[in-house]
């Protein structure tokens, strides 16, 4: 499903994002899993500053690749998205 008039907000984020996501596309295909995984170990076993700033990080990175694809996914796209960020949020919440 497409979105048939995408906000401006959507199309300038998409336009400020290409060059990033041109960026990311580009890094050896493990690179941003493995940056991942390692965000959230810090984010379970470092002291309490260090691990709120990863987990905001994983956060607002995720919130950031999903409203960048959610026009173009379908319903189980989007609920495994939205599943990720509460994950995210879950983690926060009983890490602190």
């Amino acid at each position: 499903m497409t979105d048939p008039a995408p906000t401006t907000l959507r199309r300038r984020l998409e336009v400020v994002s290409r060059p990033a996501l041109v960026r990311l596309t580009a890094l050896p295909r493990p690179v941003v899993p493995l940056v991942t995984v390692v965000l959230f170990a810090v984010a379970v076993l470092a002291p309490p500053a260090v691990a709120l700033v990863a987990l905001v990080l994983i956060g607002l990175f995720l919130v950031w690749l999903t409203f960048l694809a959610w026009p173009a996914v379908g319903a189980g796209g989007r609920a495994m998205r939205l599943a990720m960020v509460a994950l995210v949020v879950v983690l926060g919440v009983t890490r602190f």
